[in-house]
C-alpha cells in the first residue's frame, strides 16, 4: 500500500533526518508505512523520547492526547504537516495565546492613599 506522504518534500526530509539520526539508521531505509512500534522496535519510553527529539527539531510541543496518532513516520509527517498549516506555515504552541486586537487592555487600578490609623484603640 503507497502512503500520499512525499518522502522528497523539505518537511518530511526533516523528519526523516530526526528518526535516522535518533534511530541510528539511514533515513534512505525508512519508509511512510513504517510502523514506530512494530517495523522500528520502539517501545513506550523510546516513542516518548523519539517525540521529544521531534518537538526539538520543530520547535512545537506535541500533546500528550495526540500520541495515538503518531503511529508510523507517514503519521507524523503528515501530523506536522496539519500543524504546520494550521497555523500559518508557523510551528508553534498548539494552543496560542489570543492576539492582542481581541483581548481586553488590563483595568487600571489606582492606588489611593490611606489615612494612618490612630493607636489609640475606640473602645
Amino acid at each position: 500500500m503507497k502512503s500520499s506522504v512525499n518522502k522528497s518534500s523539505q518537511l518530511s526530509q526533516q523528519v526523516y533526518h530526526t528518526l535516522g539520526k535518533y534511530l541510528q539508521r539511514d533515513p534512505k531505509n525508512l519508509h511512510p508505512e513504517d510502523s514506530l512500534r512494530d517495523d522500528l522496535g520502539l517501545d513506550s519510553l523510546q516513542t516518548i523520547e523519539l517525540v521529544y527529539e521531534v518537538e526539538s527539531a520543530f520547535d512545537l510541543q506535541i500533546p500528550d492526547e495526540d500520541f495515538g496518532r503518531l503511529t508510523t513516520i507517514g503519521a507524523v509527517i503528515l501530523y506536522l504537516d496539519e500543524r504546520t498549516h494550521a497555523q500559518g506555515n508557523a510551528l508553534s504552541d498548539p494552543h496560542p495565546t489570543p492576539s492582542a486586537k481581541n483581548s481586553r487592555p488590563a483595568p487600571v487600578v489606582k492606588k489611593t492613599k490611606t489615612r494612618p490609623t490612630s493607636k489609640k484603640s475606640r473602645t
